[in-house]
């Protein structure tokens, strides 16, 4: 007696294919995402750099505010000011996360040792904050 169907050992090569193949494609997706955001903060900071030029050519020499700058720089939603770092603000929460968010530092001198507290301090230093 033949029936149309599929035996217990046919499933179970299924289910140990399947198994396999997920656990193979999950960490490279992970991976692909991490290199996506490091990507997206590598052109970020480009970006910032360039409407910080673009500003203090337009503006005879004037270093920007973070509130200019950004307004210079038609900035994502994302981009967000916090504790003298830009960094992206992936889920929305207005909170900088431990790690992998930041973008760049910012300092209210030419040396580059006082960061910059809030959005109406002049930006006189960028460095990459990446990490």
């Amino acid at each position: 007696m033949r029936t149309n169907g599929f035996t217990l050992i046919e499933l179970a090569i299924v289910i140990v294919i399947i198994g396999v193949l997920a656990a193979v494609a999950v960490p490279r997706y992970i991976d692909m995402t991490t290199q996506a955001r490091q990507a997206q903060r590598e052109a970020t900071l480009s970006s910032i750099r360039s409407a910080y030029a673009i500003y203090l050519a337009r503006n005879g020499g004037n270093p920007p505010t973070w509130a200019q700058l950004v307004t210079n720089l038609d900035a994502s939603p994302q981009l967000k000011f916090n504790g003298g770092y830009a960094y992206m603000d992936y889920d929305n929460n207005n909170t900088a996360a431990a790690t992998g968010e930041r973008v760049a530092q910012l300092f209210s001198n030419d040396t580059c040792t006082t960061p910059v507290n809030n959005t109406t301090t002049a930006i006189r230093c960028i460095r990459n904050a990446i990490n």
